[in-house]
């Protein structure tokens, strides 16, 4: 049986946001000291901000097909419960009892893919919460434990980042709205490592503007970018 290198999958992902880092950084240095740096600086931490998160939701998706591929003991018994729920729910305690669902030891990759997503879409979730539960629900507890100790401060970030693509992505109002929750609620408490992220009473208006600005840790695309990074390359 063939199984999917999810070691590879994490390196790969490591390289492109290095990749990304680097081409920023050369840009910044680009369009320092010209007319329009700080115009120019907005549209390119939005740019990025976006492009890495792409790249962490695309990791998260593919490490769950890799993962589930590699050991999908707990995603097959996950969805044996499901199975029998619902049985129970339509017939009766008794017909669940007598129903049995036997998976292979493995599913090939493209087979695992349409039992993920029918539609073929990746993996994704609202926010790491949602994502922790279904790693518990699907990942053998090796590979799930990663994701549930996920740190405090690691959580908040993730979330204040993807509601910060999203933003980008959609400019609506609701998208604005959420994103200014998350960002606020960044620093989670007085020994959280996300100070600077956070904002005051006032709205983040502009998004190239507040992440192009420096915290102790130095910019805040800058701490975004080695975060995302980080949580990535642990799991």
């Amino acid at each position: 049986m063939n199984k999917i290198n999810t070691k590879k999958i994490i390196s790969d992902f490591s390289g492109r946001i290095d990749a990304k880092r680097a081409s920023f950084d050369r840009l910044v240095v680009h369009v320092a000291g010209t007319p329009t740096e700080f115009s120019d600086l907005n549209f390119l931490c939005e740019n990025y901000l976006a492009s890495i998160y792409v790249e962490f939701e695309c990791l998260v998706s593919d490490l769950f097909h890799g993962y589930i591929n590699n050991s999908n003991k707990t995603y097959l018994s996950s969805i044996e419960a499901k199975i029998k729920n619902s049985i129970r729910d339509k017939y009766s305690p008794w017909h669940a009892s007598h129903t049995s669902f036997v998976g292979p030891k493995h599913i090939a990759s493209a087979q695992l893919s349409k039992l993920l997503d029918p539609t073929s879409w990746n993996v994704t979730f609202k926010d790491m919460a949602a994502m922790q539960l279904r790693a518990k629900e699907w990942l053998a507890p090796a590979h799930e434990k990663a994701f549930s100790t996920i740190s405090t401060s690691d959580v908040a970030l993730v979330d204040a980042a993807h509601a910060i693509r999203n933003c980008i992505a959609h400019n609506s109002e609701s998208s604005r709205k959420v994103m200014n929750t998350k960002v606020r609620a960044v620093v989670t408490g007085p020994t959280c490592t996300n100070t600077g992220l956070g904002i005051g009473a006032n709205n983040v208006n502009s998004i190239g503007k507040y992440l192009r600005a420096a915290t102790p840790g130095g910019t805040r695309i800058g701490v975004y970018s080695d975060r995302l990074k980080a949580v990535g390359v642990s799991l």
